[in-house]
This record gives C-alpha cells, structure tokens and sequence, in this order.
C-alpha cells in the first residue's frame, strides 16, 4: 500500500512539472497558501465539481468527460463554451472575446451534436452549430461530452454529442432554497462597467414526489475590439511601376507586369458592442407513483447584441509603385498613387496603365444580433415491470433572429498617396492623413435587413428490457430500443436596397456635418503607426442624404435610380414588397436498437441506429438579367428581372452500428475500446437555392447555398485507458482514429455566369476531401489534500491533445490546406487552492494554429495563428451562505491574429482586451 501511494504522489507531481508552467502560477500559489497556512481540506467547491465530474466519467460505458457545478447556480465559469475547454480535446471559438462556438478532436462547431437536457434545441446560427452564448451558466448542473458513439444517441456528431443539464429539484435539497449572485462587469477597453444578475429557486416536497425549479439570468457587457485587418491575399498579375510618389513624365516602358503575391487591403476596424442577454429556465417533477415519473420543461433566451462598427481600409489595386518583394513573390512594401501621381504621369493614363481611383475608405459595417430562443420539453419514464421501462419525449423549439446586413462606404482620394509595408506587423502611412472631414466623397452602401427563423419539433419513444436471470450464460443484460422523429424547418427573408452602385466611385463630395473625429485604438497594443484619429459617422444620416430627389441628378445612372417603379423609396431605401426567400425542410425518421453486455471484470454495449432523411430547400429571389460596369468605378451595376421560385429535394439514408467495450484491469483501472459508424448531416442554411454577386471588374465574386450536399460520414476507432487515483484524483490517455469522407468545407471555383463577361471565382460549401484524422489525448487531476502535507489544499488540473490529419482533395491548389478548424495542438491546466473560507483557480488554455477556409483561384488559404489564453477566479465566503468573488478573463490581453499561407502573409489582429467580474452570491 505504502508502494502504491508513492507512486501516486510521484505521478500527481509529474502532473504538476508537464501540465503546466510553473511560473504562470507560483504568484497565485504562493498568495493563496499565505492566506491559511495550516489549510483544512474540504469537499466541495471545485473539488466537489471535480469528483462529480469523475464519477460520471468512470460510470459511462463509452469515452465520455463532464463538467459539473460546484453547487447550485456556481458553474466553473462565466460562460459554458469556456469551461467545455477544460475538456480533453475541446476547444473553443470565441465571438469578440466570448465563447461562442467548440470545436471537438480537431473537428469544428458543425461536427458536434448539442443537447439540452437529451433534446436539440435551435440556434440563432441558421444551422446545426450551437451558440453556447445564448445560455447562462448559472442555469447548468452539468454537461456532457460524449467522444464515442452509442446507438440511443441522435446521430449527427463525429466530433461529439454534448449534453448540457439544466438543474433538477428532485435531485436538490429537500423544501425551498434560493442562490442569488450579483455581479459587476468590467470591459478594460471599453472601459465601461455593467451589471449583472442570477437567481435560481428549487422546490422539493420531503417525499420527493413533487418538485419545481426556475432560474433568471441577467447578463450586459459593452465592450469594445480593435482590429487591423487585411481581406485576402492574392496571387495576381501586377503591374509594378518603377518610379516614386513623387515621379513624373513616366513612360508605359517603366511599367512591368509581375506575378506577384500582393494583399487585398488593408485598414483598421473599432467595434463597439453592447450584449444584453435574459435567459430564464422552469423545470416541473412529478411522481405520481413509484413507478411513473413526470417532467416538464421550459427555457427562453433573448440576446439583443448591438454593434457600431466602423473600419478604416486602403483597397489596394494591383497597379503599384516602388514595389519590393521577396524571392518567393511576396510583396513586402509598396506606394499606392495617389491623385497628384496620375496627373503628373499622363502617358500612364492614355495607356490605361492607371485608371480607378486609389481611396482611403471609412466603412460602416451591420453586426447586430437580435435574436430568441424557445424550448419545450415533457416527458415520462414507466416501470412496467421489474424487466421493462418506457419512456416518452416530445419537444419543440424555435430560434428567431433579426438582423440588418449592412456595408456602407465613403471615402478619400488621396492627393499624396501611400505607403504600406507588410510583415508579422504591417505599417501604412497616409499620404494625406484620414481624419479631414471636408476631403470626404460617396461611394458605395449596401443596405439590407434579414431575419432567420429556425423552428424543430422531435418526438421519441424508448423501451428498456433488462431481464433478472440474464441469458446467455448470464453475460447478456439486456437491449434499449427506440424509436424517434423529427421535423425541422431553418429559412431567411432578405429584404434589400439596391444601392451598392449608386453613388459608388468617390465623385460626389459630401457635407462635412456627416464626419465627426474620433481617436482610434491600438490592436497591436503599441506599435504599427497606427493613425491616432479617424472619422466616424451615421450610416442613416449618410444614406437618407444620398436618397434626397434632388440628389440622384448625381447618381451613376439617374434615369435607372429616379425610376420610381423600380425604386419606389429611392435606392438607398429597402423595399419590402420584394423579400427574397429561402427554406429548408428536413424530415429525420430513425430507429435503434442497443445490447448491453456483462461479464466479470468487463462490460460492452453494441448497437446499430437506423436513419432516413429527407430535405426540400425552397427558394425566391430576383433573377440577374445583365451586369455591367459603373461609369466611375470598376463595380457591376446589376439589372434585376422578376422574382423566380425554385426547389430541390434531396433524401438518403444510413445505418450506422457502435459498439463499446470496458475492461476492469484492476480496481481502479480501466480499458475502454470502441468502434461506429457516424455522420454529421449538411448545417441547413448551406443547403438553400439562393445565389449572390458581388466583387468588381477583374474579379467577380458569387456565392450562396448547395441544396445537393451530401452527409460527411467517419468510421470511429477509440482505445482509452483510465487509472482512478481516488474520487477526486485520475491519469487517463486515449487514441482516436476517424476516417472520413465528404468533408463539408467552404472551398471557391471558378465558373462561367452568361450575364458578366468574366470568369466568375464561386464560393460556398461543397463536398469535398476523404481523409483521416487520427490523434492522442493524455489528462489528469490530482488534488493534494494528504499525499504532501505542505501542499494541502493545492490541487492542479491538465490535459493535452494531438490531432493529425491528412485530406485528399480534388486539383493541386488546396494541398498545403488542412481541414477547417483542426488545430494540431493544444492544452489547458488550472492550479487551484481551496479551503472552507478561501478558493483561488488560475487557468491557461492554448490551442494550435489551425485552417479557416482553404482559398482557391488566386486566393491564398485563410489560417488562425496559435492562441493560449490565461483566466483566474478568487472566492471567499464570508459566512456559509454568503461569499464574494472575483473573475478575470484574459489576464494578459492575448490578440488573436490571422494569416495566410505564411505568418508573413498577415491577415488579422484582433485585441479584445481584458474582463473582470466582481461580485456577490447569497444562498439561503
């Protein structure tokens, strides 16, 4: 026995020295173990989340990990998607600092199948990826990663099927308790505090046969993001002219045509949001006998997320001066012309070497996110007998979402021009500066208002048979069976303003009262020259100024945008008798039927579930009847015809088998193996019939939904060991391998359109690589309550991923592209010291560079860059039922950043600054 324990205190110390840095922490611990030296141990608060958490995970018989509270209303953290990190193999993605999207074994946010409470609820997405932004995690009691599959599953997740639990009164304590928490938020570069609010009340009768349970959260943040950020970079022919901004009487001689990679643009974005977020939850258990078992349940959400955002870009057209480039083609440093170059270089003109204008743009970007969410549950459990169980679900839920899609330009024509250079961190001097607002002219808006709705109705019945005696030499135990149905229906109205080439190509000068100066932030922290002012202005204002009658004399087409029979509230006005449409219907039937095996030492399940799918994607829109170029710039003015209705069904089927097998070495050790079949169906708002144009002379682009999509299958292979230390402590490694194929990825072609005379560069989703995706997750926690008595009450957290991934994809360009949102590495770890009064937690999560989208044509691939972000909490309880406590995430302002096929080749910074949370909860 003595042998064993050092060998658990070894290993609890290797835990320490390879899951995580030591400097990173040593502060805090030294810190907290000032606080108590002579600590008692107790088991609740994390500790308590973490045995809960290790007792659910020990008990499955498939690779499954959880997240619990650690008590009522006291989620891990602020936010679901952030403590599912703390997973093996999950990671996040993050909306302006949030959690929002996981990501599961290197496969995205699509690929993972999420429940609440055993049902799928609707998102604000438009397709199967879930916002876990939209529920508090002061709701939650517990979620569940399941990474293996079983056949009483609703398929859909190769990555994961993830079940979030919403607190039950029959399991709480007995009669009536209340958990309120008050909090204050604090943005550091907003620099704006915010309130925040929970309360959460359970009722249980003292037979508990009777139970209610309801929860209220409140939650606002404002906060603010900078950005610089270039579009795209291009692999283009570029005329190169050798000369300077200050070059005259230049020759067509002096101009070279070069194949060069060059980006696309480059500016800075200030976003300021505002998220105001009401969730509420009820729950309802009634026992009417021993054997019969009622529940109901009831979530809404209302998110009403508003952004201002505005952004400062230089377009960079492939005509250039003074242009530097490495030995690979990449451009390193160039000067754009400005106005007084052109009218100094004449014969460049004639020859049509320069012709569009160079501008400095300010634009006003649409970001709001209005949405609600509903969700309704009953269910009831029979035990008919001691061998047969039954139990009956039916649900619904709808998602609502309204948002205006904007993007509405004005700019500057430089007289100076400028000059750029691009590196890890790029520079851009303005030739004439970017804040006179008496220099400011017309261009370009697109102005349209959507809404999405998402609306699921699913029914299931089960049974269970488990007979006393057993049969086959007592080994079989018994068979779950089921049945289920569901009816989905995710659709889009657009309503929209033909206004893009109205006044677009910088000709019409504008009334300075519309600009206002104001400062600008720093993505890069410092550095970068970044200009220290910019202009902002009302995007309202500016249109209904441009909509005037006496305005449109100055349109690029004034007989077109003064037809009132074609724009009855003038161009820039939306018309609403003319929605453009999209539906996707989807009708799932599905059957399952699953073993469950037992022998001594070892227990299996295998199974095989049954589908059938049918989908119809209809669609109305506006047909394009010709597209021709603006007479003031290289935009396309578009000329609509009538509205069109179009619709494709699509059906296929599948079975899909699973089988689970666990070993019990000694114990407190475990084997587990597993192999299935699954899939991942297409995101319904990929599968409509819409189509859309955009882009500009020398490159049009097009893009919409695929109604033909095909479902991504994988052939799952797991082997997972696992050593239960105690009920708190464990080590555990596995190995994965799936094989895959149909790979759903966003990837461009080129095609012919007849109503433009170009090649048009298509992008949207398609079916695409077969591949495999193989890796190795290593986890553990130790808590040091009695193994080394100095460390008691410390307790450290860690786990680590590898993915591997090769793809095979159709033509050359996409080789070097992984897949989507796979990231090769990453890891978490968490030290933590808890005592009856007193519990501090730091947390670091890394995840690898990964693939966004893989480019195509003569667009470059779209990567993340590696990304660790380090978050830490304080708790101190004042009385048993009264504690403050206080949480800071992104401790050290971690910037997230893009790139293209090289780190070089930037693409992105984002800073999102700092949070902190300061706050109160009260139990009684």
């Amino acid at each position: 026995m003595r042998r064993i324990g050092l060998r658990r205190t070894v290993l609890a110390v290797l835990i320490a020295e390879i899951g995580m840095p030591a400097c990173a922490w040593a502060q805090a611990a030294e810190e907290a173990a000032s606080v108590e030296p002579t600590a008692k141990v107790v088991v609740s608060g994390i500790r308590a989340s973490l045995s809960s958490s290790l007792a659910t995970k020990r008990m499955q018989d498939g690779v499954v990990d959880a997240v619990s509270a650690e008590d009522a209303g006291k989620f891990p953290d602020t936010n679901i998607a952030e403590s599912l990190q703390r997973v093996t193999g999950v990671q996040i993605q993050r909306n302006n600092g949030e959690g929002r999207y996981i990501s599961v074994r290197g496969l995205g946010p699509e690929f993972n199948n999420v429940l609440v409470n055993g049902r799928t609820m609707t998102s604000d997405t438009g397709g199967r990826e879930f916002s876990f932004d939209l529920l508090s995690s002061d709701l939650i009691s517990k979620a569940l990663v399941y990474k293996t599959s079983q056949a009483f599953l609703p398929e859909g997740g190769i990555g994961s099927t993830v079940d979030i639990q919403t607190a039950r009164p029959l399991s709480g304590k007995i009669g009536h308790s209340t958990v309120l928490n008050v909090s204050d938020s604090y943005d550091s570069n907003s620099k704006k505090n915010t309130p925040n609010f929970s309360g959460l009340y359970s009722f249980s009768n003292p037979a508990r046969t009777f139970g209610v349970a309801g929860s209220l959260s409140y939650t606002d943040r404002a906060s603010q993001q900078y950005k610089a950020i270039n579009d795209a970079w291009n692999y283009l022919d570029v005329k190169t002219i050798n000369g300077d901004l200050n070059s005259k009487a230049l020759k067509p001689a002096d101009v070279v045509t070069r194949k060069l990679y060059i980006p696309q643009s480059y500016g800075f974005q200030q976003e300021d949001e505002s998220r105001k977020r009401l969730v509420a939850n009820a729950s309802v258990q009634y026992n009417p006998s021993p054997t019969w078992k009622l529940s109901a349940d009831a979530l809404y959400s209302r998110l009403r997320q508003r952004n201002d955002i505005i952004a400062v870009s230089d377009w960079i057209n492939p005509t250039l001066l003074n242009v530097k480039a490495d030995a690979n083609g990449q451009v390193t440093s160039f000067d754009r012309p400005g106005a007084n170059f052109t009218a100094n270089n004449p014969e460049l003109v004639r020859d049509g070497i320069l012709g569009e204008v160079n501008s400095n743009d300010m634009i006003v970007k649409g970001g709001d996110r209005m949405s609600t969410s509903q969700a309704y549950g009953v269910n009831s459990k029979w035990t008919l007998s001691d061998d047969w169980k039954v139990e009956a679900d039916l649900s619904t839920s709808r998602t609502n979402i309204q948002y205006p899609d904007m993007w509405v330009v004005a700019g500057m024509v430089p007289r100076n021009g400028d000059m750029l250079t691009f590196g890890n961190v790029p520079t851009v001097s303005f030739g004439d500066g970017i804040a006179d607002p008496t220099a400011v002219r017309a261009h370009a808006v697109s102005n349209n208002e959507l809404r999405n709705h998402d609306k699921l109705h699913e029914g299931r019945l089960n049974a269970s048979w488990t007979p006393d005696a057993g049969m086959f030499g007592g080994l079989f135990k018994g068979v779950d069976a089921g049945i289920a149905y569901s009816q989905r229906q995710v659709g889009r109205i657009r309503w929209s303003a033909d206004s893009w080439n109205a006044f677009s190509g910088y000709h019409l000068a504008l009334p300075s009262s519309l600009f206002t100066v104001s400062s600008m932030g720093n993505p890069f922290g410092s550095g970068g020259n970044i200009p220290p002012s910019y202009l902002r202005f009302d995007p309202v204002a500016y249109m209904n100024y441009l909509n005037q009658p006496s305005m449109l004399q100055y349109s690029n087409d004034p007989a077109l945008y003064g037809d009132l029979s074609k724009y009855p509230n003038g161009p820039m006005g939306i018309d609403y008798t003319r929605p453009e449409t999209w539906d996707v219907e989807e009708k799932v039937a599905n059957a399952f039927v699953q073993t469950r095996w037992e022998g001594s030492g070892w227990s299996a399940d295998a199974g095989v579930r049954f589908m059938h799918v049918r989908s119809t994607s209809t669609g109305t829109s506006r047909i394009l009847l010709s597209a021709e170029q603006s007479p003031n710039d290289t935009t396309y003015i578009q000329n609509w015809g009538p509205m069109s209705t179009n619709s494709v069904g699509n059906t296929y089927r599948a079975a899909l088998p699973s089988a689970n097998l666990k070993f019990d070495l000694t114990s407190d050790m475990l084997l587990r193996l597993g192999a299935s079949k699954t899939l991942t169906r297409p995101t319904l708002s990929q599968m409509g019939v819409d189509n859309s144009y955009g882009g500009r002379v020398g490159y049009v682009t097009s893009g919409g939904g695929n109604p033909y999509l095909k479902p991504m299958r994988s052939k799952n292979f797991d082997v997972s060991y696992e050593w239960y230390l105690s009920k708190t402590n464990y080590v555990s490694s596995a190995l994965f391998l799936k094989k895959v194929s149909d790979f759903l990825e966003t990837t461009l072609q080129d095609v012919q359109v007849p109503q433009y005379s170009e090649i048009v560069h298509d992008t949207r989703i398609r079916n695409g690589q077969d591949g495999t995706i193989k890796g190795a997750e290593l986890a553990g926690q130790y808590a040091f309550d009695s193994a080394i008595p100095w460390l008691q009450g410390f307790g450290v957290t860690a786990n680590y991923t590898y993915v591997d991934a090769e793809a095979s994809r159709a033509g050359q360009d996409a080789v070097k592209c992984g897949y989507p949102g796979l990231s090769r590495q990453s890891y978490n770890a968490s030290l933590f010291f808890e005592n009856s009064r007193f519990q501090v937690r730091a947390s670091y999560n890394w995840r690898n560079h990964f693939s966004i989208d893989c480019g195509g044509g003569s667009t470059l691939p779209r990567n993340r860059a590696a990304y660790g972000q380090t978050d830490a909490s304080l708790r101190y309880n004042l009385t048993p039922t009264l504690s403050v406590y206080a949480d800071v995430i992104n401790l050290t302002n971690a910037k997230v950043r893009e790139y293209a096929d090289n780190e070089s080749q930037f693409l992105t910074m984002e800073n999102d600054g700092r949070r902190f949370n300061v706050g109160v909860r009260m139990a009684f």
